[in-house]
């Protein structure tokens, strides 16, 4: 296995990258901003009772998901593969799961605790089976060549491909969802359903593709972790990995996006853009194509600026850096009429290196995995991705959570039809809802620097357990700076 030599085909690739774009159509309903607003305004549940609902939901990703990565770890099929079968069979139960989700079978009060408990039921189940999924996804990407550089470059080009996909469903399907109910007089809760059928399970199906991608990266089953508790004391030595994650759930403190909608419907009057087709949902598409189109960008060069910077952790702190002086001048700037729209474009010029964010946490979560085999002889991507998988929902949870509790305290109550919608929230909701959109991103980019402070992981340190890996595997000697080689040599000299 060398250093320079290239494993990954264009046909896998492609195939790996086809699927990502099929998972991506169903986390865009399940992992977007709207579907806080589907359950406040479609599904009609109260405020609070969302807040409850969502913190419930990410308690039990908290539990399940280190679970999975975990059994995912210490188990392996008659092929010596850990994650690639997984892909062949969780697309059909996430597909049917998804739309269940958004079945709403009645709005009635009375029956509001059988609503609760269907809910429930229900993400538990999706849950499961899209965590054993998207784990095995991720999983895969640090097992799918031995080559680093080219492991990067594989990744790059799949949360690329994978996070333009979401960005553009999740941001345009909810103008569409409205402007066809508009148009054509069906029921927001119908068309919804709907939606869910040809995303969701369409999605999933297409999912399937991802099964395409190689495992070439394996360890003995006498490296395997032997129990649970083995998996998650490797898990908490990984502090790469834990000062990632704190850093992510830090920025979920940022609540203000999933906000934005309620802006626009009771703070913005409707012939806003002077076509009544348009409501609150297509405004906040328009919203989210002005301030997140331009992280495109970031996207193409997060290699460059890796370049630029020295690194990906230097890369995410610039991002965070950038988005706190833009929203500020936004803030200043105001949203009355024509300011509105440089607000928006002074947020989407701030968001152009965010861009680069997914795909620098995933090339740091592949070297986490590598410095962890470096140091114990145990291979973890199945953990690790798990707690990348969690963190991810469980921080879209916190960040719901913390929207819908923000409603609540802002005495918000759902209005189901209206012909004017502005000026029917209490007045601590119309003087609170400007600041909340706009600044609680930027005070969690704050937050989220912090942790990335004291991650150490340089270039040189990269080199060298890579290197040392590669001669591991291949049965020759190693440099001898790693804690795994030092203690199989104080063993044997025993």
């Amino acid at each position: 296995m060398g250093e320079g030599k290239n494993y990954i085909g264009k046909k896998e690739r492609n195939n790996f990258v086809l699927g990502l774009c099929g998972q991506n159509m169903v986390y865009s309903l399940v992992g977007a901003q709207f579907f806080n607003y589907f359950m406040t305004d479609i599904a009609m549940f109260p405020a609070f009772i969302v807040f409850v609902l969502l913190i419930t939901m990410k308690i039990w990703d908290g539990i399940n998901d280190p679970i999975v990565g975990s059994f995912i770890d210490r188990h392996s099929f008659k092929n010596g593969e850990k994650m690639r079968p997984f892909l062949k069979y969780t697309p059909l139960p996430v597909g049917v799961f998804t739309v269940l989700l958004f079945l709403v079978f009645s709005t009635k009060e009375d029956l509001l605790w059988l609503r609760v408990s269907y809910f429930i039921i229900t993400y538990i189940c999706w849950d499961l089976a899209y965590t054993v999924q998207d784990v095995c996804v991720w999983g895969i990407t640090a097992a799918i060549s031995p080559n680093s550089a080219e492991r990067d470059r594989f990744v790059q080009w799949a949360r690329t491909i994978g996070s333009c996909v979401y960005l553009s469903l999740s941001t345009v399907l909810p103008m569409i969802l409205e402007m066809i109910a508009n148009k054509k007089g069906v029921s927001m809760p119908f068309i919804t359903l709907v939606f869910a059928m040809i995303f969701g399970l369409g999605g999933a199906m297409i999912s399937y593709r991802c099964s395409y991608a190689q495992e070439r990266v394996h360890v003995n089953k006498q490296e395997q972790q032997a129990s649970m508790k083995e998996s998650f004391m490797l898990l908490f030595k990984n502090k790469m990995m834990l000062l990632v994650t704190l850093a992510n759930l830090f920025g979920a403190l940022g609540f203000g996006a999933n906000l934005v909608t309620y802006f626009f419907k009771y703070k913005i009057p409707a012939d806003f853009l002077g076509n009544g087709i348009i409501g609150a949902l297509g405004l906040t598409t328009i919203y989210f194509i002005i301030t997140g189109l331009p992280g495109f960008i970031g996207m193409l060069f997060a290699d460059k600026l890796k370049k630029l910077f020295g690194n990906y952790i230097n890369v995410l702190i610039l991002i965070q850096v950038v988005n706190i002086i833009a929203r500020v001048i936004a803030f200043a700037v105001g949203f009355e009429g024509k300011k509105l729209w440089l607000s928006m474009i002074i947020i989407g010029i701030g968001s152009i290196p965010a861009g680069a964010s997914s795909i620098a946490q995933t090339a740091i979560f592949c070297d986490s995995i590598d410095y962890m085999e470096w140091e114990t002889g145990k291979r973890t991507e199945g953990i690790t991705f798990s707690m990348q998988t969690s963190f991810t929902k469980v921080s879209s949870g916190i960040t719901a959570g913390l929207a819908s509790l923000a409603l609540s305290l802002l005495g918000y109550k759902a209005i189901e039809q209206a012909d004017v919608y502005v000026g029917t929230q209490s007045a601590v909701f119309d003087t609170w809802i400007w600041p909340l959109v706009i600044l609680t991103p930027a005070i969690a980019s704050v937050l989220y620097i912090i942790p990335l402070l004291f991650v150490r992981y340089t270039k040189e340190k990269r080199e060298i357990v890579e290197s040392d890996l590669i001669a591991r595997r291949a049965g020759e000697p190693e440099s001898g700076l790693s804690p795994y080689v030092q203690k199989n040599r104080i063993a044997e000299g025993e």
